[in-house]
């Protein structure tokens, strides 16, 4: 069956053996120094995530099929679904077991602070907690975005299984709409690999090493 793009987790990530990780969100910021020793910053574009992966020694036939895929992830234009490797859920169901059967939902964005967050369809005292990680489509009228947010300051659903605001990083940008559906589980957004980053290893005997990637995220499917 021929791959389609983007990959998915199952398709990519969930098949790497990961060794270690980055995952960090990226601002991407102008600035100017002054003769004070003020710094002047401004923003030039919305802040992305990125990654660098690592990937554990693995048997040649093995390592064949990662730098593949990694081949054909280097084409321009080809995305894959990037989510912090190693990460399950929340730190209150690091495995996903306690959100199983839950739909998780956008019930409100502040509309006078877009850092503020509101979600409905928790688990009763259900608690998200600062650095856990969320993630939903967005602006389906310009052919749907991928938003993947870091909590900030945390909040638990009440019994109707409603939060109070929750604060994020970043921002959330226009066309985010209540209703939408959120991944607590494996939250990702969407990626290319950055041109020039593959690492395609050395084998020795039957083993080969230091296979690895960065990812950069991309706002359109």
């Amino acid at each position: 069956m021929a791959f389609t793009f983007p990959l998915t987790r199952a398709d990519f990530l969930d098949l790497l053996p990961v060794q270690e990780v980055k995952f960090w969100l990226s601002r991407q910021d102008q600035h100017t120094g002054l003769s004070g020793g003020e710094i002047l910053a401004a923003e030039v574009a919305p802040p992305l995530w990125r990654g660098v992966v690592s990937l554990a020694p693995m048997s040649k036939r093995a390592s064949d099929k990662v730098e593949a895929m990694l081949a054909a992830l280097e084409v321009p234009g080809r995305k894959f679904e990037a989510f912090k490797a190693q990460q399950v859920g929340p730190a209150a169901d690091s495995l996903g077991a306690v959100l199983q059967g839950a739909a998780p939902q956008i019930l409100a964005v502040d509309p006078l602070d877009p850092q503020l967050l509101r979600l409905s369809g928790l688990p009763e005292g259900f608690a998200l907690q600062s650095g856990d990680l969320l993630s939903f489509d967005y602006d389906p009228g310009h052919g749907i975005r991928r938003a993947l947010h870091r909590v900030v300051e945390g909040a638990a659903a009440a019994s109707d299984g409603n939060t109070p605001n929750l604060m994020i990083t970043p921002a959330i940008r226009a066309g985010a709409s209540p209703g939408a559906a959120v991944d607590l589980i494996k939250p990702f957004c969407l990626a290319g690999i950055v041109p020039g980053s593959v690492s395609y290893g050395t084998t020795k005997g039957n083993v080969t090493s230091g296979i690895g990637f960065e990812f950069r995220q991309t706002l359109r499917r």
